[in-house]
């Protein structure tokens, strides 16, 4: 239904950029990634300094496995809204994607800078640092993104893999059942296998 909505609006209004933006916004909703990265584009066609379609843009070329186009719509977005914190933290999961943990590690830091109580991004940041096998310094991490949102099961997960590397069970198996009551089906898992 709101995909129709979105088109009356645009036989309506052919250049009417927002519509563009939010139907493609829809059709990510349907998975349609190839649809909503045209409407994305034609958002951006129409209104060149919509950060936000290009953010979108960017978060379908992610879906689409395409990280480099990803990364260059990311950082279009950013030009134009410096303090775009949501667009850094996107462009930084793009690097980590392409395993380039350090500049996934300076976005990071940057939303971070930007909105420090940006949960998403200390756990993004520790998930980098842990590729590195920075577990200490992920470790931080984790334990700040839970601190700012008690109920984000993955960065209990997350951090309890981490206990695990620094070589913690009893610790990594509270984080585990933690997470495993805040739903996430992994945790469950880990702590039927390993935790008593």
């Amino acid at each position: 239904k709101a995909i129709n909505d979105f088109d009356a609006a645009i036989k309506a209004k052919p250049d009417y950029a927002y519509a563009y933006n939010d139907r493609g916004s829809a059709k990510v909703k349907l998975e349609k990634y190839e649809e909503a990265a045209s409407d994305y584009k034609m958002a951006v066609k129409i209104s060149p300094t919509m950060a936000f379609a290009y953010n979108n843009l960017g978060s379908v070329k992610k879906k689409l496995k395409d990280y480099r186009g990803a990364i260059e719509e990311y950082t279009v977005a950013v030009k134009m809204n410096s303090d775009y914190f949501i667009a850094y933290n996107n462009r930084g999961t793009a690097y980590f994607e392409l395993e380039d943990y350090q500049n996934a590690i300076k976005d990071y830091d940057k939303a971070i800078e930007l909105n420090p109580q940006y949960y998403y991004a200390y756990n993004n940041r520790a998930n980098a640092k842990y590729k590195i096998n920075d577990y200490e310094s992920a470790l931080a991490d984790y334990t700040k993104a839970i601190e700012l949102n008690p109920n984000y099961g993955y960065a209990y997960l997350n951090r309890g893999i981490t206990y695990e590397m620094l070589k913690n069970p009893l610790k990594s198996c509270e984080d585990w059942k933690q997470a495993a009551l805040l739903g996430i089906s992994t945790a469950a898992s880990y702590t039927s296998m390993q935790c008593k």
